[in-house]
């Protein structure tokens, strides 16, 4: 037999109203499949890794944390993990969810440029056919999404995420694993002003 423990915070030490919300929302979603963060693993080895990995990615769950770190499997199908509904989830959220996805990594960074006034770094690496230009593509829409929204900012944006085809028609191949292998390295910069607009890029 299976028991969940769920021990809820009194109101009175919640450190922000969201929280309940989020607590709600993580209880009504599906059960957890494998270990949502492996650094919760028993056996932290290869093969615990891999079996975990492998048993979310049956159940559609492509997207796990190792600590900070994300890890993302390319399920090579669409997955309905990207609608408005997710966004509005991550901007609410963040990283406080329980549920690793690429919109609470773009959320966590995006606000601690924000409060921090510090510059930022995503470092998306793997092999081809991994999803990398996926990935990348995610974050900025999520950026584009939760940013400011004056009509030069729109326009910033625009910009930015016509970007992307744009760079990827220079230089792709057809390889034994992808049809549409980026061949070079990308380096994607974003300016945004002191609230976290988008300036320029």
């Amino acid at each position: 037999s299976f028991c969940t423990l769920l021990v809820v915070p009194r109101a009175a030490d919640l450190q922000h109203r969201g929280t309940m919300a989020m607590l709600l929302a993580d209880m009504a979603r599906q059960p957890m499949v494998g270990v949502e963060d492996l650094v919760m693993l028993t056996n932290m080895n290869d093969k615990g890794i891999v079996e975990n990995l492998k048993k979310r990615f049956e159940a559609d769950l492509i997207y796990t944390s190792i600590g900070t770190v994300l890890i993302s499997v390319n399920p090579f199908k669409r997955i309905p993990q990207y609608g408005p509904d997710k966004i509005e989830f991550y901007q609410r959220h963040g990283k406080t969810s329980t549920t690793p996805h690429i919109f609470g990594l773009a959320e966590e960074t995006y606000r601690t440029m924000i409060l921090e006034e510090e510059n930022q770094c995503v470092i998306i690496s793997g092999e081809s056919g991994a999803g990398k230009t996926e990935a990348a593509k995610q974050i900025m829409l999520y950026v584009a999404a939760v940013s400011g929204d004056s009509e030069q900012m729109k326009r910033v944006k625009e910009i930015i995420l016509e970007s992307n085809p744009l760079l990827e028609a220079f230089g792709n191949a057809k390889t034994v694993r992808n049809d549409n292998s980026s061949r070079f390295g990308k380096f994607f910069e974003i300016y945004f002003d002191r609230v976290g607009g988008p300036v320029g890029g």
